[in-house]
């Protein structure tokens, strides 16, 4: 078995990670009280000094949109660097079950299988 380049390993790693956002910003416009606790997140992940003052500026800022689900969707599920290191330290914590995350990662390697 071969070893896959590292570089390879974060593009597999960064799809999934959208995939599981893509779940998880639709559980949230599905359910908005689910906001409540991505704001905890932010706020405590920036108290604790999990992500820096840029990276929560930019995610409140996100937030703000919530209220336009498609600008909401298209922040939060951007493809650029910025916004693909953003989700490596998400703020949506604790959106999903570990029954659906579960199910979400299925998915998506099923469809990466077809």
């Amino acid at each position: 078995m071969f070893a896959r380049p590292k570089r390879n390993k974060q593009v597999i790693v960064d799809r999934q990670i959208l995939y599981l956002h893509e779940v998880m910003v639709a559980k949230c416009l599905a359910e908005p009280t689910l906001f409540t606790k991505v704001l905890e997140n932010l706020e405590t992940r920036h108290t604790q000094g999990i992500i820096r003052y840029g990276s929560y500026l930019l995610w409140h800022s996100i937030l703000e949109t919530r209220d336009q689900p498609e600008l909401f969707a298209s922040l939060v599920l951007a493809t650029d660097s910025r916004t693909q290191a953003l989700r490596r330290k998400t703020i949506f914590g604790g959106v999903l079950t570990e029954a659906e995350r579960e199910a979400a990662l299925t998915t998506y390697i099923a469809s990466e299988l077809n």
